[in-house]
């Protein structure tokens, strides 16, 4: 798999984590947002952001196989991701538990010893979410 389109998959998963505000599965889930943003750190995020037909093609799989729904029911449409809503940040409780989940990781020593600040990671998030905003994707 092409590296652009692991940041677009992990894009997508974070995403609707953001507008669910539930994880799939208990723990771990905050390394995709840490290999988004060292994804993201060798260039590869600009190149996911500006390959318009992957970015696509990823959403239109999304929809038609990970059928996903916020909490009052509302189906989650990936189109948002590629249209400039694509959330990477969360809030509230939300924020509270990927905060607790990436502190985890790096307890259980599933990251490096040097791996960025959850708030540090957070802002690289936030430039993110404004890059794909910026290029409509």
């Amino acid at each position: 798999m092409r590296p652009e389109r692991t940041f677009w998959e992990k894009a997508t998963a974070a995403h609707v984590y953001c507008r669910q505000g539930r994880f799939r599965g208990d723990t771990h889930f905050s390394r995709h947002w840490y290999d988004l943003v060292q994804l993201d750190k060798c260039g590869i995020g600009a190149r996911a952001i500006a390959d318009h037909n992957l970015a696509r093609e990823v959403v239109n799989h999304k929809n038609l196989f990970f059928v996903e729904k916020t909490p009052t029911g509302e189906k989650i449409n990936y189109q948002d991701c590629i249209s400039g809503g694509l959330r990477l940040v969360p809030e509230g409780d939300s924020m509270e538990n990927l905060r607790h989940d990436y502190a985890r990781m790096r307890e259980d020593g599933y990251l490096p010893d040097d791996a960025d600040s959850f708030e540090k990671l957070l802002d690289q998030c936030r430039r993110l979410e404004a890059a794909a905003a910026a290029a409509g994707g």
